[in-house]
């Protein structure tokens, strides 16, 4: 395969972008995409050296690009007009991003997360309870995307019984990532964006009056290095991006991972033969399966690298995914290997300064609900009678459309 043979944008190349992301590495590792107009770069070390030099490649994509996730201006005029436009503070480039991610992350100390144990091993047992039978099920509608919705707004501080409005609030939200919504529905995705902000805004005004050991709390009670409290937009966009953050990508993994399980029934093996094995086997099912394959960066300098010159003003996409099998980094980078010995050094959380804050919790919640599937479970299928699942189209994300599966519970 050529690496200009294929685009990132054709939605066969986003279903098995693996033999591209190859093309892309060893060929062309800083391409111009000719459709996109961005600059894509793919090897490991190049996106780690990206990543650590923000005075040329900004995160902040919406005050230094005036980049928006919405294509039509129907769209972003229902968020001007009445909400409040989408962004986040945790999008912003150092000193400035410093000052709100020290606010978030007493959200995600290690208290904070082990102390979310009981809960999410609560709720993986009342979501595994009715699939204990066995049979053919809808994992990702029973399991993946009840799990951390339900997690995340229970850290938030929101209420269980808001959690089927949260869901499609906040399935809404990403949507535009896929860059195939029409005019239309981008509009429609507005005004669900205006609705989930005029719920918080609700939830924040009874944190302001009640604090408990939540994130809403936490952003009411935060104060920035000058002392300021976070305005209502700086506010809004954390916790939109926490909630929406804390858990598209992890639906994403647990599909990925059972169907890594299904595909490798000798690594299931493996893990019941020694559970110990468990965490590497969550570090390659992000590895191998990124939810996050990319993000983009906007060229504040001129720069080189590889000979490829990147005018100022460029988009750069980093393609974490292909990093993620790069063969410099990860030798054999396509084997999923439960005794890989720097499993964790993969880029699907990000690194450096803008590392995943929710990793922690990201983690928690892959632990514990695969744990209990390995000790429920003794083998996984595809459901019989379907045709093999396949993921949403989409540039930045990667999750399954489906994924029914049949569960054999173990024996005695």
């Amino acid at each position: 395969m050529r690496a200009d043979e294929k685009s990132l944008l054709d939605p066969e190349v986003q279903e098995d972008p693996y033999a591209y992301y190859r093309a892309l590495r060893e060929q062309a590792p800083v391409y111009r995409m000719p459709d996109a107009g961005a600059y894509v770069i793919s090897r490991y070390r190049d996106i780690q050296w990206a990543m650590s030099h923000p005075e040329l490649y900004s995160i902040d994509l919406l005050g230094k690009a005036g980049f928006s996730m919405f294509q039509h201006a129907e769209a972003r005029d229902v968020l001007a007009e009445h909400g409040i436009p989408r962004n986040t503070r945790l999008s912003t480039d150092p000193p400035e991003h410093k000052g709100y991610r020290g606010i978030v992350n007493a959200s995600f100390t290690a208290g904070r997360v082990n102390a979310s144990t009981p809960f999410v091993q609560a709720v993986v047992d009342e979501l595994l309870a009715p699939l204990a039978g066995g049979g053919p099920r809808d994992f990702l509608r029973e399991f993946a995307s009840p799990l951390p919705v339900r997690v995340i707004a229970n850290r938030l501080g929101l209420p269980a019984e808001d959690v089927p409005r949260i869901k499609v609030w906040s399935d809404a939200w990403v949507e535009p990532l896929g860059y195939a919504c029409t005019k239309e529905r981008e509009v429609e995705i507005a005004w669900l964006g205006v609705e989930l902000q005029r719920y918080l805004a609700e939830k924040f005004e009874e944190k302001r009056k009640s604090p408990a050991e939540d994130i809403l709390s936490d952003l009411v009670r935060g104060r920035l290095p000058d002392g300021n409290a976070l305005s209502q937009a700086e506010a809004m966009g954390l916790a939109e991006h926490m909630l929406v953050g804390g858990h598209e990508t992890i639906t994403s993994a647990l599909t990925a991972g059972l169907l890594l399980l299904i595909d490798h029934p000798e690594v299931l093996r493996e893990l019941q033969a020694d559970p110990s094995l468990l965490r590497n086997f969550v570090e390659e099912a992000l590895r191998l399966e990124s939810p996050s394959q990319g993000f983009f960066r906007f060229a504040l300098q001129d720069s080189e690298l590889h000979g490829v010159k990147i005018p100022k003003g460029s988009m750069v996409h980093l393609r974490f995914a292909a990093a993620n099998r790069d063969p410099e980094q990860f030798p054999d980078p396509d084997r999923l290997d439960l005794r890989r010995p720097n499993p964790g050094a993969h880029l699907a959380f990000g690194q450096g300064a803008h590392h995943c804050l929710g990793a922690p919790l990201a983690r928690l919640e892959l632990t514990t609900a695969f744990r209990a599937l390995l000790e429920r479970f003794e083998a996984f299928r595809l459901a019989p009678g379907r045709p093999r699942p396949r993921h949403v189209p989409g540039l930045s994300l990667r999750s399954l459309a489906e994924l029914h599966v049949e569960l054999v519970p173990r024996r005695g």
